[in-house]
């Protein structure tokens, strides 16, 4: 083999594993860059829904409640915008959900059902309460009513909040476990490359440098007049070249040596 053939070599399979160092670092970067979009997509916007729609549905409540003490027309107007609020939530909330599962599917198609039921029911109660109706049978129709809806509601967000937060926790665990066996993976990969090269280094060294010390402890004996021991070619390389060059001029001049004697 020649010597710029083991270099090459040396340099491709070097070339080679550093190759596949980046085909790792690439595959695990590809896949973390898929969990953040889906975080930052999809999971993340649903936790930010549920919260806005918790929280119109908590002050939507408060200022129900409001009206039907006070009487405030101006209580009342704030609950007709929070009610139109959070129907506009619960409809964007069931067109977020067509890209999701089936139970993502229904548990939006519940909420805003119960959006609906809710704000209807609030919306009879306070006509209830402009029409004069006293305030204890305003009471019992807010707890037969809209208390239940609303309680309803609160769970079935709480579980959706809590359900988001669970996949958003095993997104980020997915996220550093990822990035934890990749940054592995390319650690031992360059060990590996670092050993292969210290290796190859040492082996391809040793195949040059040791013909041609052996090359120049002959040309030494040959520089001294001992001509009669072959020269051995130990490669097949440029160097084997050379030792075949060299035992060329060593017959020619013991040829030599043996005329002039004759």
């Amino acid at each position: 083999m020649k010597i710029a053939t083991k270099i090459l070599l040396g340099f491709g399979i070097l070339i080679a594993l550093v190759w596949v160092i980046g085909i790792f670092a690439i595959t695990s970067f590809s896949y973390s860059s898929t969990l953040f979009n889906k975080m930052d997509t999809d999971t993340i916007p649903k936790m930010i829904a549920v919260g806005d729609m918790s929280q119109k549905v908590t002050e939507t409540h408060v200022e129900f409640m409001e009206f039907l003490l006070s009487g405030k027309l101006s209580s009342r107007d704030n609950v007709a915008g929070l009610l139109r609020s959070l129907e506009n939530l619960g409809r964007e909330n069931v067109e977020r959900q067509e890209t999701g599962d089936e139970k993502e599917k229904r548990a939006a198609a519940e909420l805003a059902q119960k959006i609906d039921i809710f704000s209807s029911s609030v919306v009879d109660v306070m006509d209830m309460k402009t029409r004069g109706i006293a305030d204890e049978e305003l009471l019992s129709a807010e707890e037969k009513a809209v208390r239940p809806t609303f309680d309803s509601m609160m769970k079935l967000l709480t579980e959706q909040n809590d359900t988001y937060k669970s996949a958003f926790s095993t997104m980020r665990k997915d996220v550093k476990s990822s990035q934890d066996r990749g940054l592995l993976i390319i650690v031992i990969i360059a060990v590996i490359a670092m050993i292969t090269g210290i290796i190859l280094a040492v082996i391809y060294g040793r195949s040059i440098s040791r013909p041609i010390t052996n090359l120049t402890a002959v040309a030494d004996d040959i520089s001294k007049g001992e001509i009669s021991k072959p020269v051995p070619k130990e490669t097949k390389d440029e160097i084997g070249d050379l030792a075949e060059a060299f035992e060329r001029m060593r017959v020619s001049l013991q040829v030599m040596i043996e005329a002039e004697g004759e």
